[in-house]
């Protein structure tokens, strides 16, 4: 029989402790295994070979392993593993495991020294034993015993003179002799005997024998069928045999009746297996299912009969690329596909037992493959011709028209991002033929801008027709002029010097760095008038005005010397311009706290008690603001001189001095938080004394993501729940709430288990903004676009941007920006994060044995984990997938025991696949 691939041949040294890197530890040893209650897999029932060995005994898989390599042998189906092994039967055992059966004399031949009686089977056994050293004739003489009953042959083995035979058996007798003199760590060390002390010392080193309970090595006591099985089988750890009916290669799967073998002479084998057909990985017991295809492994039996099949490493053996299909020519079994970074066009054979796959894992025919196409293609690394074994479609062209806001566009490469209705942002190439129109007229790309609500249409995963759902809207840029009467008109003088006026719509977007709520009462016009971009719409009428700058000068914290109301006539003093008077006109605007109010609410409050921010051209006020708090980012904390240094949203930088006895530090999380807790970048809000000297109080500004927990809407009230699953109240009465689209909601508008981001003030509740979710099964990974495509649990596909600060979270938790840490199939849920960071985590399924479901209660109950475990049981979301490799299934094709996988979205099940 000609032997197949062998593993590499270990190489150990003499030195005892590297000896003792060669194998690692394994529980229990020699007696002590014989009483080790831990269980493997197989839980129940016996072993398939021998009807005596309870699955789950401690030392079935090196029995299973040498009985299936012929060392050992059963007696009518029985293995008997606590019978005592003889001294004439252990060198036996450790002559077949030598593998030198070939070099035993003739029986009749033999002449055994004096005292060294065995039975007839076993005389050309102790004769080899001898010449190839594993027993001393001397030594065995003079330990005879005269009084013992039975030959020398039928003596039972001992614990240390086994190891005697086994650390000889591997070739380590030198090694031996040098610790001979070397105490071992044993407590009963002194009951070992002299002349084996060292083998010994190796036997432990090596990890082919451990101690017993209680640091003990027993010597003296007897050795069961079952040790003696272990004690070799670790030896190939150390001693490196080929055996005639032992095969090493790579799986090509496994069926109900065969193991398919890839061997060293390049040649596919198929060997039969059964239901007697024992699986293991590192000396534990498997299913056939857990050995993936193409890893290798090792098969044991005898005319092509698979008795015992063990993975040896479970990586593997292929390499994944990744192209985009062209054209298929089925005749010469070719693919034509197009790869990154290579402009020509790559040809890939491919085979009759070729595997091919839809996005879905289903087994198709290659007509059913599509141009254009992503495709995975795992080709085998594990011989020079580097075989394609599967074609894995990734995706196949996104094919669908739906309706969005475009949030972003590129005009080189001509991507667009569009934000669905639901929330999702998708992003698709827009092809250089695509028909843009509205109301039967024609527009180009380039007429397309950000905010502009469209219908579009994806041929291909590239947008073919894009039809704007309102006028489409264009921008110009100038200074104000004047501003018509009630502030409906506006017109400015654009960059040619010439004006253009144009009406205001109602609904109208007013945008001022640094001001919050601004209107079209904050805008200047006139000789110091504001410049501004205006977007028109369709119908000629300004929907945004965004002030792009003013030509004006700022005071901040100018003390009020004196008011003139008659003349209108404010003078101030200010640490940079000392004394300074203006005037206030009716165009001056005014706010208090950064709201706008009407001047007749704060004018009586410009008095010699006050400080106001102002800013004006000239000698002319155009805006005057009464501050009792300041919002920006923490530049510096000064506690020897009792200093904060801001900067504000508008870029500015002030210092405020604080009240150093009655100063509050207020942040969420932290009960009696100090200065010592601010830290220069964060955001705070500082609230002035009554007379704005002084900073009286500073809130830390944070940002949190909760889910909804409870909604009372009569109350306004709502409960928080935090990722620790600690809940919080809050009321949010008067705190703002925005939908996906920054829409204004109300309290009525949130729902129980959505996911929310909070905005603390310290410790109040100053804003609430839902946050979009969406998950489902990654269909395609574009890593140089930075596209990621995932189809939901509706069946809707749709693509996100995966670059620029996105967080990705693998499934082992490890946090990445790489987009090629993400896998097609995996599961994936994505979400802005508090601080609004867009990230992506894959979410691990867990593995269940299905027991049954509850239609009545939306619950699947899965079977318990141990016998004295909870019986678990989860709620089926009513949106919920359920399938096997894609193909939807119906509840009643479950049964008990059926092996699902669970996967779980805010602890509720969203999909279950069975495997």
């Amino acid at each position: 029989m000609v032997n197949q691939t062998r593993k590499p041949i270990r190489i150990a040294t003499s030195a005892i402790l590297a000896l003792s890197l060669t194998m690692s530890t394994v529980p229990a040893a020699l007696a002590a295994e014989t009483t080790s209650t831990a269980t493997t897999a197989k839980t129940s029932g016996f072993s398939p070979m021998f009807s005596d060995l309870k699955s789950g005994h401690w030392g079935e898989a090196h029995i299973h392993k040498l009985a299936a390599l012929g060392i050992l042998k059963g007696y009518n189906g029985k293995f008997r593993p606590d019978d005592p092994v003889t001294q004439q039967e252990a060198i036996t055992i450790a002559l077949q495991y030598m593998n030198v059966k070939s070099e035993l004399p003739n029986a009749d031949e033999v002449v055994l020294p004096e005292g060294i009686k065995v039975g007839n089977h076993f005389k050309p056994y102790a004769a080899l034993a001898i010449q190839k050293g594993l027993i001393n004739k001397t030594e065995e003489a003079a330990a005879l015993d005269p009084k013992a009953k039975g030959t020398w042959g039928e003596q039972k083995a001992t614990r240390e003179w086994v190891t005697k035979i086994l650390v000889r058996a591997m070739g380590k007798d030198a090694d031996a002799q040098e610790a001979m003199k070397q105490a071992t760590t044993f407590a009963d060390n002194n009951d070992i005997s002299a002349n084996a002390l060292g083998y010994v010392n190796v036997a432990t080193h090596l990890k082919l024998a451990t101690g017993m309970d209680k640091n003990r090595f027993l010597p003296k006591d007897i050795v069961t069928r079952a040790q003696i099985a272990s004690f070799f089988s670790r030896g190939e750890s150390v001693l490196d045999i080929q055996y005639a009916n032992e095969y090493h290669g790579i799986s090509g799967g496994i069926t109900d009746n065969s193991i398919r073998l890839f061997n060293q002479d390049n040649q596919w084998v198929n060997y039969r297996v059964d239901a007697k057909t024992v699986y293991y990985s590192n000396a534990k017991p498997i299913a056939a299912k857990d050995i993936p295809a193409y890893t290798k492994v090792r098969v044991i039996g005898e005319a092509n009969n698979a008795a015992y099949v063990e993975l040896i490493d479970a990586a593997p053996q292929v390499e994944n690329v990744q192209a985009t299909l062209k054209y298929v020519v089925p005749s010469e079994n070719k693919l034509y596909l197009k790869v990154a970074g290579s402009e020509d066009l790559q040809q890939v054979k491919y085979e009759q037992n070729t595997i091919l796959k839809d996005a879905s894992g289903n087994t198709i025919t290659v007509d059913k493959l599509t141009a254009d196409s992503e495709l995975t293609l795992m080709r085998e690394t594990f011989s020079e011709d580097r075989r394609v074994l599967e074609i894995q479609v990734k995706s196949g062209p996104v094919n669908k028209t739906a309706k969005g806001t475009i949030t972003e566009i590129n005009k080189t490469t001509r991507n667009v991002t569009v934000k669905l209705e639901n929330g999702a942002s998708e992003t698709f190439r827009v092809d250089e033929q695509a028909v843009v129109s509205y109301a039967n007229q024609l527009f180009k790309f380039e007429d397309l801008k950000v905010n502009d609500p469209i219908t579009f249409t994806v041929k291909n995963s590239v947008i073919t027709g894009i039809t704007l759902n309102s006028s489409p809207s264009y921008t110009i840029d100038g200074k104000i002029q004047a501003m018509g009467p009630a502030k409906t008109s506006i017109t400015i003088l654009k960059d040619d010097n010439r004006l253009e006026a144009k009406m205001i719509a109602s609904n109208v977007e007013v945008v001022i760095n640094g001001m919050k709520q601004s209107s079209v009462d904050n805008l200047l016009a006139g000789e110091y008038g504001d410049r501004v971009k205006l977007t028109i719409d369709g119908e000629d009428k300004v929907t945004r005005i965004e002030v792009l700058s003013r030509k004006v000068e700022t005071l901040i914290g100018a003390q009020v010397e004196y008011y003139n109301a008659e003349k209108k006539l404010l003078t101030v003093v200010a640490d940079n311009i000392g004394v300074k008077s203006f005037y206030l006109t009716d165009d001056t605007k005014y706010e208090l706290d950064g709201n706008s109010v009407i001047g007749a609410a704060v004018i009586p409050m410009l008095n010699g008690k006050r400080k106001v921010n102002i800013q004006f051209t000239g000698d002319k006020v155009l805006l005057v603001s009464f501050a009792h708090k300041y919002e920006g980012t923490v530049v510096n904390v000064s506690t020897s001189s009792r200093m904060i240094t801001l900067k504000l949203a508008n870029n500015q930088i002030i210092t405020i001095p604080y009240m150093a006895n009655y100063f509050v530090v207020d942040m969420y999380g932290k009960s009696g938080a100090t200065l010592a807790d601010v830290k220069p970048g964060q955001e705070v809000m500082i609230v002035l004394s009554q007379d704005q000297a002084s900073a009286m109080s500073l809130a830390v500004r944070t940002y949190k993501q909760f889910e909804v927990a409870t909604v009372n809407t009569s109350t306004g009230r709502v409960t928080l729940r935090d990722t620790s699953r600690q809940v919080e109240e809050h009321s949010v009465l008067s705190v703002p709430v925005y939908g996906f689209n920054n829409e204004k909601l109300t309290v009525s508008d949130l729902r129980t288990d959505e996911v929310v981001n909070a905005v603390f003030n310290g410790r109040s509740l100053v804003e609430l903004r839902k946050v979009a979710v969406n998950t489902g099964r990654v269909e395609a990974v574009d890593v140089n676009a930075g596209i990621v495509t995932i189809k939901d649990y509706k069946g809707q596909t749709s693509t996100h941007p995966i670059n620029n600060g996105v967080t990705i979270i693998a499934a082992n938790g490890t946090t990445t920006s790489n987009p090629s840490a993400l896998q097609v199939g995996e599961r994936i849920e994505i979400r802005k994060d508090a601080n609004n960071t867009t990230v992506l985590k894959v979410m691990q399924g867990e593995k269940h044995n299905f027991w049954k479901y509850d239609a009545n209660t939306k619950e699947l109950f899965v079977q318990r984990s141990s016998v004295s475990g909870s019986q678990p049981r989860l709620i089926v979301l009513p949106e919920a997938v359920v399938h096997s490799k894609g193909q939807t299934l119906n509840w009643s094709s479950f049964k008990n025991g059926d092996s699902i996988t669970v996967y779980l979205m805010n602890g509720k099940v969203v999909e279950v696949e069975k495997n």
